[in-house]
């Protein structure tokens, strides 16, 4: 694949193989046969997941939190999740633990992907929670995976933006929504 601007999200049909030698600065998850195909995220988008890391470093610190991290998610898949909490750092592009917690931030294009088939497969592959924070309907969802049951454990918006929120043995993380997202 030649490097060339991608301004949406696009689906490519290749092989594993193809897909780990596609270039550094193509941002590609994979799953099915297919490579997802997304255009760097935007400013806001990359400072709300800023946020996101300070946010959990500093209730959960004895987690690692990292940014645009790789996770090797179900049937072969790999993701790129925006933000990750692990139990400890690793020294790989894609990590081999079973994250505490993932965070997606979605976008217009990114929508469908992180709400619908993003969470299914995080809740395969063993993640214990997953944050989606929702930036054009200034909303926050947490739900927590336990015994493959999925449950609603905080929901956010403008009308209700502070919460708490346990998550596993780790902590406790107090969320100001309008602080996240700017106001």
């Amino acid at each position: 694949m030649p490097t060339v601007a991608i301004d949406r999200l696009e689906r490519r049909r290749m092989s594993f193989e193809e897909f780990l030698a596609l270039p550094e600065d193509i941002h590609a998850e994979y799953l099915d046969g297919v490579a997802i195909v997304s255009p760097p995220a935007d400013i806001p988008h990359q400072a709300l997941a800023g946020r996101l890391v300070v946010l959990f470093a500093t209730s959960l610190p004895t987690l690692v939190p990292v940014a645009e991290a790789g996770l090797r998610t179900i049937r072969d898949g790999h993701r790129i999740p925006d933000v990750m909490l692990l139990r400890n750092e690793e020294q790989s592009v894609w990590a081999e633990q079973r994250p505490v917690l993932v965070a997606e931030i979605t976008s217009r294009s990114t929508r469908t992907e992180d709400t619908l088939r993003k969470s299914g497969e995080y809740a395969q592959a063993g993640v214990g929670q997953y944050w989606l924070l929702d930036r054009d309907h200034r909303s926050l969802t947490v739900i927590e995976y336990l015994d493959g049951v999925a449950s609603v454990v905080l929901e956010l918006d403008d009308d209700h933006p502070t919460g708490r929120v346990r998550v596993g043995e780790d902590g406790v993380v107090d969320v100001d929504l309008g602080a996240l997202l700017g106001r």
